[in-house]
C-alpha cells in the first residue's frame, strides 16, 4: 500500500474511532497520519531535491505527475473491469475523472486569476468559483463541495 492510501485509511480508521466515542484511538490513528504525512513528504524531498519555482512545480504537476496519476488509475480500471469489480471499477473511474479534471485545471492555471476553489468531499473533484448544484463526477449534491482555504 503506498502512503497516500496508508494516510487516507488511518485518517479513516480515526473518523470512525471518533463516531464510536473513542477519542483516545483516534488521536492515535491522526498521529499517525501525522507522522506518515511528515515521512512521505521528508522522502520526497530527499529523492527528488529541492522545490522548484512556480513555474518548474507547474511544469512538473501538468508533464509528469498527473498524467502519470491518470495512466495509473486507467490501468487500475482496466484491471478491476477484467477482474469484474464493478463496484471498484466505478470508484476508480471516478477517480481517473477527477486526475483528469485536475490536469485540466493545472494546463490553465493562471496565477493572476487563480479565484477560489472548492472540493467534493465524496469523489475529489475540484470546482472554481461555486460548487456546482451537482458534482459531475459522483452526483453528491451542492453541500458536499467544501472551500479549500
Amino acid at each position: 500500500m503506498n502512503a497516500s492510501l496508508a494516510r487516507a485509511r488511518l485518517e479513516m480508521f480515526a473518523q470512525q474511532a471518533r463516531s464510536q466515542g473513542r477519542e483516545g484511538q483516534a488521536q492515535f490513528y491522526d498521529a499517525l497520519a501525522a507522522s506518515l504525512k511528515v515521512h512521505t513528504r521528508r522522502f520526497l524531498m530527499l529523492m527528488r531535491g529541492k522545490l522548484g519555482d512556480g513555474a518548474a512545480n507547474l511544469k512538473e504537476t501538468t508533464g509528469e505527475m498527473l498524467p502519470g496519476l491518470l495512466r495509473k488509475y486507467a490501468e487500475l480500471v482496466a484491471v478491476a473491469d477484467q477482474n469484474g469489480k464493478g463496484v471498484a471499477g466505478t470508484a476508480l473511474d471516478q477517480s481517473a475523472r477527477v486526475a483528469q479534471r485536475q490536469g485540466e485545471l493545472a494546463q490553465a492555471w493562471d496565477q493572476e486569476d487563480a479565484g477560489s476553489y472548492l472540493v467534493c468531499s465524496i469523489c475529489g473533484w475540484v470546482a472554481t468559483g461555486e460548487a456546482p448544484e451537482r458534482c459531475p463526477v459522483c452526483g453528491a449534491v451542492q453541500e458536499k463541495f467544501q472551500p479549500v482555504s
